[in-house]
């Protein structure tokens, strides 16, 4: 065979690349799957939310109503640590954006585990945490209630007052109750709930459990102790232990009877103390709001009271001199003594539900004349 002229042949050349190159133009590269969601911690706003971002936009369009909120448990569901719980909050999309917003504010330096479940879509599962801004200690408990060193064996109630807002979720384990033996008796406290903090989490109340409380006998003395692991709102642990102990004294089964209460009148005039002296110790967080005096003008008057030591006593002084005449201190009945007695009635431990505590307005009037 004659060889090709070197024309022909680079023609032949030109026209087998141009072939190759049509072909790899023609070719498409297989198409990326896209990138699942990203659950990430939102600290920029006030309130730090929980967002899913990059959810696809056929995903978003079919999701239900932000009230929705039965529905959406099982679409985000947000639990602290091991706590199993899932934590309340509100649900909105923003921009395409799923947002969960806490109903209380997330703790620093606790892990969060989210999963995002979207209806007929795969889970993703992320843990975040939003960082503790320092990591010294600082907070403490500043004190427990009651003061008094004996109180009643059939103690209901004790109160702790923290220096700083504290963590009110995984609380296992850091309150400890022992006996004179050394035998462990937390078991006499009920666990920690919502119910058991003032709205800015700085006191808590422990609850002896009414149905144990007659193995507590007279004359033995308990310490309570809180463990530093509990954490503070910040995620930090409490800077040092705490440690209380009190003694048992007699069971009480008498109901709070002001009609008894010496009560020591100031000068007309004058911008002395009103001073009531009990004959028993009261409980504390109780008798905060539960006594108000009111005027010859039948008005409450203004000033500020003082819990004195052992709770056994109450003062007030007014920020204005007292008036001559009749004054009323209007007794609220749902002030407790620290075996949870109230005024006119003793504590029904069968009745006690914790769950459904009475809220009692009714009053009782003491009658004193101000010279």
């Amino acid at each position: 065979m004659r060889p090709l002229p070197v024309s022909a042949r680079r023609c032949a050349l030109v026209l087998a690349l141009s072939v190759v190159l049509s072909g790899c133009h023609d070719s498409k590269p297989a198409a990326a799957a896209p990138a699942p969601p990203r659950i990430v911690l939102n600290a920029e706003s006030p309130r730090p939310t929980i967002d899913v971002i990059g959810v696809p936009a056929d995903t978003v369009n079919v999701l239900p109503e932000p009230a929705a909120t039965e529905a959406w448990r099982s679409i985000i569901r947000v639990s602290a640590g091991n706590d199993g719980r899932p934590l309340l909050g509100q649900h909105t999309i923003v921009d395409g954006v799923i947002r969960f917003t806490p109903m209380f504010p997330l703790d620093r330096g606790r892990p969060y585990l989210v999963t995002f479940t979207p209806p007929g879509g795969t889970s993703v599962t992320t843990t975040v945490s939003f960082p503790p801004a320092d990591i010294t200690p600082t907070s403490s408990v500043i004190q427990s209630f009651p003061t008094a060193p004996i109180v009643p064996a059939n103690m209901l109630r004790m109160h702790l007052a923290f220096s700083a807002p504290m963590a009110t979720r995984d609380t296992a384990g850091v309150l400890h109750l022992v006996d004179s033996s050394g035998a462990d008796r937390t078991d006499l406290l009920l666990p920690l709930d919502a119910d058991s903090w003032n709205p800015d989490r700085t006191h808590c109340t422990l609850i002896f459990d009414p149905a144990k409380r007659a193995t507590m006998i007279e004359g033995d003395i308990y310490t309570l102790s809180v463990d530093p692991k509990w954490r503070d709102a910040h995620g930090l642990p409490l800077k040092q232990p705490y440690r209380r102990a009190f003694t048992l004294g007699p069971a009480d089964d008498t109901p709070i009877d002001p009609a008894v209460w010496k009560i020591e009148l100031p000068a007309a005039g004058s911008t002395g103390a009103l001073v009531i002296i009990f004959p028993e110790p009261l409980d504390y967080e109780s008798l905060l709001d539960a006594l108000v005096v009111t005027g010859p003008e039948k008005k409450p008057i203004d000033g500020h009271a003082v819990i004195g030591a052992g709770e056994s006593t109450w003062t007030f002084a007014p920020d204005e001199p007292w008036q001559a005449g009749p004054h009323v201190i209007a007794v609220t009945k749902s002030l407790s003594d620290l075996a949870g007695n109230v005024v006119g009635e003793i504590f029904d431990a069968e009745a006690y539900d914790r769950s459904n505590l009475p809220v009692v307005t009714e009053k009782m009037l003491l009658q004193v004349t101000i010279r």
